[in-house]
């Protein structure tokens, strides 16, 4: 069952397919509306123009995680208003869409007549402190774009000076910085119409942990707040409207709050346009069912579903559609290697908090309590590096608490969307922990010796392991530490589930499971699998202050508390056969292990 369906959220909305070439291809990596027109089926969004249309204020703020369709939507606005620079409108292009007929045609009279202005900055967040380049690269094209336009003779000649040097690339940097105020300003005089700005990725350089500053001294966040929002403020009424889209909102808040200028923001809390950014369960049945693929709605949703943004829960249409390009098939660690990286590098560096949060949010219902800062920020303010607001902001994270969406104070339950998200996590984990031992020949080790019941092999692995994470450095007297790296290392183990931790149940609770599954991620994880998979249970105990005999000791004790609280008394899953318990005693330096298979 659907999560629209489970939450009472699953009223049709009228799903139409456009598919206007009739071969049906789907827009595999394809941003542009006008191209992929001619070439793919696509689900009708073109009631996101409505929208923009009919905010009550002239500059609209969307903000969604990558994936889900801001650069398609922006790029069919952009088709929808504006008027071509050559040769005649395509006023077929949208014939046939909901906004041709919706309002009783009214929207058609806006169609094709403003000159667009449209900026794509999202290349900024991958060139670190290159941003000033991408600006002047930016706006040097679309100088060059609309030239065609500024051919009317009554011009005023500096201002066409000024545009025409930065379209040839040869303008100073006070030039290129002022440079789209002038351009708004002449394209008004000549088109003797109001302007449209889109700008794409305005929070670009804002995406980068660590905002370089170039040799001048300036940041690349303030170049390009100063080169955008203050020609946005002085244009006032010349603009008819500004959309900007990207993945944070307190940049744009921050900044047009700082001018006085009035803003619809849509953030994945708001239920402004939440209809027109992800695929709805009937939209991707829909696809499904286009593509003669109806039976695969059920892997669909456990893979793909699961966000909300706003009133509704959806998928990532990019997800949806590599899903549908690769076959219908579950994705497999090859398919998740890239969402992985881009998870690892929005996590950063972990401490144990952290990693322990992870953890919890791999088990079934996992979540965690944090609070969303979606407001105005400054730059150096403390939420702007906030880990659970920046994994939110980029996809990996979603909430179903989305009341108050302006109340940054408020804690909310995060959780990861859906299947794919769990196992690119699953991923990072197993790449962390194997990469935080020197030799990952020795995680092997490890993981063959747990199920193996092998004492040495277990015990002069840990201790190697030990040693390279310098666990015993840090909080060596708490039990925690040992406990998060006896569960992390065994993430990844082949034939077996994901570990699972009881510490949350009651005090000194620090047993792990791990049970044998059916189900792999990958066949890979099945080489040199047991035959035999018995399920693990391990415990351990923690005491800085014991001798070599004590340490034993503390091992022998936690692997008689297995069986004292009944830890592992449930009857073995399928396919495993046997059991294995392992009791551990850390003592900030060294480690005992203790094996009983049964």
């Amino acid at each position: 069952m659907s999560e629209q369906a489970i939450y009472g959220d699953a009223a049709c909305y009228g799903v139409r397919l456009i598919n206007r070439s009739g071969n049906g291809a789907l827009p595999v990596g394809e941003h542009d509306f006008a191209e992929a027109m001619d070439r793919c089926v696509l689900v009708d969004k073109t009631m996101f123009i409505a929208d923009v249309l009919d905010a009550e204020a002239s500059v609209v703020a969307c903000c969604r995680p990558e994936g889900f369709g801001k650069s398609m939507n922006l790029s069919m606005l952009k088709a929808f208003l504006e008027r071509s620079t050559v040769g005649q409108v395509d006023r077929g292009l949208f014939a046939g869409s909901q906004i041709w007929d919706a309002g009783r045609e009214r929207y058609r009279g806006e169609s094709a007549c403003y000159p667009v202005i449209s900026l794509d900055f999202s290349g900024a967040a991958r060139c670190g402190a290159n941003v000033v380049g991408i600006v002047r690269d930016v706006l040097s094209g679309e100088c060059a774009r609309l030239l065609a336009l500024l051919e009317a003779p009554d011009l005023p000649r500096d201002k066409m000076r000024h545009i025409e040097r930065v379209a040839r690339g040869v303008a100073s940097a006070d030039e290129v910085n002022s440079v789209l105020g002038t351009l708004i300003e002449m394209l008004e005089m000549a088109c003797d119409e109001q302007v449209v700005l889109l700008v794409d990725g305005y929070d670009a350089a804002w995406l980068s942990r660590f905002a370089m500053r170039d040799a001048s001294g300036s940041c690349p966040a303030e170049l390009l707040e100063r080169v955008l929002f203050d020609a946005i403020a002085a244009a006032g009424h010349s603009l008819r409207l500004t959309c900007l889209m990207g993945e944070r909102p307190g940049p744009a808040e921050a900044a047009l709050s700082l001018r006085g200028c009035s803003y619809c923001m849509s953030t994945p809390l708001s239920g402004r346009c939440d209809r027109w950014y992800g695929f709805s369960d009937d939209e991707v049945q829909t696809l499904l069912g286009h593509a003669g693929r109806e039976e695969y709605l059920d892997d669909a949703r456990e893979w793909l579903e699961g966000y909300r943004l706003g009133r509704t829960y959806c998928s990532s249409p990019a997800r949806v559609i590599d899903f549908l390009n690769r076959g219908c098939t579950p994705p497999v660690r090859a398919d998740l290697y890239g969402y992985a990286d881009s998870l690892s590098r929005a996590v950063g560096d972990w401490d144990l908090e952290r990693l322990s949060t992870l953890f919890d949010l791999l088990e079934p219902h996992g979540c965690v309590e944090a609070p969303l800062c979606l407001g105005a920020v400054e730059s150096n303010d403390a939420c702007v590096d906030d880990i659970w607001t920046a994994l939110y902001l980029s996809g990996f994270l979603t909430t179903d608490m989305v009341e108050e969406s302006g109340n940054s104070a408020r804690s909310r339950a995060l959780r990861l969307p859906n299947g794919e998200l769990r196992q690119a996590l699953r991923l990072v984990i197993i790449e962390w922990f194997e990469c935080a031992a020197e030799d990952v020949r020795d995680v092997d080790a490890f993981r063959d010796g747990l199920c193996r019941g092998n004492e040495d092999a277990v015990r002069q692995a840990l201790d190697r392991i030990l040693g390279d994470v310098g666990i015993g450095a840090v909080e060596m007297d708490s039990p925690l530490p040992y406990h998060l790296l006896l569960q992390g290392l065994c993430f990844g183990m082949p034939g077996y589930a994901n570990p699972s931790s009881n510490r949350k149940r009651g005090a000194d609770r620090w047993d792990i499971q791990v049970f044998p599954t059916g189900r792999m991620l990958d066949v890979a994880d099945t080489l040199g699998m047991l035959d035999e998979r018995p399920l693990v249970t391990m415990n351990m105990m923690c005491d800085p202050g014991v001798d070599a005999l004590g340490l034993e000791l503390l091992a022998v004790q936690a692997l008689l508390d297995i069986e004292r609280d009944d830890i592992d008394k449930i009857r073995v899953p399928r396919p495993g056969i046997g059991r294995v318990r392992w009791g551990f005693g850390f003592d900030g330096q060294r480690v005992a292990a203790v094996c009983q298979r049964l």
